[in-house]
């Protein structure tokens, strides 16, 4: 028999763990669970399977559930009880961070791709967060792995958000200045990054090939713009991670 829980939106969100190994024991007990939930005058049923599970989606999609989002091992899908119920959007955007890093001899922190995917020869350090990571934790292993530089994070300096990205989604890239803690460059990302220099900043300004885009956040850097990191632990003490910038 499925068993449920509540979510704070009129919901229920049927528990993995009790779903049958059955097919038609599943399909039994999804009939029954719509019946009462219509009866209970809920909004959305939530329902998440697993890979091993798989033979369960086709019973689901026959009682009008639809997918939802997905990942290498689970599938969730949803389903309207109430008509035109809201169903929150599943994850619009993928997520990446790159660095400006200036040195003390006036010298900018760049990267090689061994596969070039713009015009520029070069790019500041940076790449996609991982599951999980917050924005600093990526942004400083992202110039650790591809250049050896080990940084902390000063500001943010420049957020852009452009659509479409992979997949049809949106791609948000935030920018940020860190401060070199080491200055001996040692790629560690090899099949990535063919190689990392410190690129003086005139040069840099001078080189056709660089970006406008790239020489406007060195120039912000430059400038001092930027948010700083805020810290609201206290206020939050529930979140594993907050970062707020301003």
């Amino acid at each position: 028999m499925l068993r449920v829980k509540e979510d704070r939106y009129n919901g229920l969100i049927i528990e993995t763990e009790s779903i049958e190994t059955s097919v038609s024991d599943f399909k039994a007990s999804l009939e029954a669970l719509l019946k009462t939930a219509s009866l209970q005058k809920k909004a959305l049923l939530w329902i998440d399977l697993k890979a091993t599970q798989a033979q369960h989606i086709a019973v689901a999609l026959e009682m009008d559930f639809a997918f939802h989002n997905c990942e290498a091992k689970r599938t969730t899908l949803t389903y309207q009880v109430t008509k035109d119920a809201y169903i929150p959007v599943p994850p619009t955007h993928t997520i990446g961070v790159g660095a400006v890093v200036i040195n003390d001899k006036n010298e900018l922190l760049m990267v090689r791709d061994r596969i070039h995917t713009s015009r520029s020869l070069y790019k500041l350090p940076g790449g996609m967060l991982e599951e999980g990571q917050s924005l600093e934790e990526g942004v400083i292993r992202e110039v650790w792995e591809e250049t050896g530089i080990k940084a902390k994070l000063v500001k943010m300096v420049s957020i852009l958000n452009s659509h479409p990205f992979t997949f049809n989604r949106s791609n948000m890239y935030l920018v940020f200045e860190l401060e070199a803690k080491n200055f001996e460059i040692n790629v560690i990302d090899t099949e990535e990054i063919e190689f990392a220099l410190w690129m003086p900043l005139e040069d840099f300004f001078a080189h056709d090939e660089m970006s406008n885009f790239q020489k406007n956040l060195v120039r912000a850097t430059l400038e001092q713009q930027g948010l700083s990191i805020i810290n609201y632990e206290d206020t939050f003490r529930k979140k594993k991670h907050i970062e707020v910038y301003g």
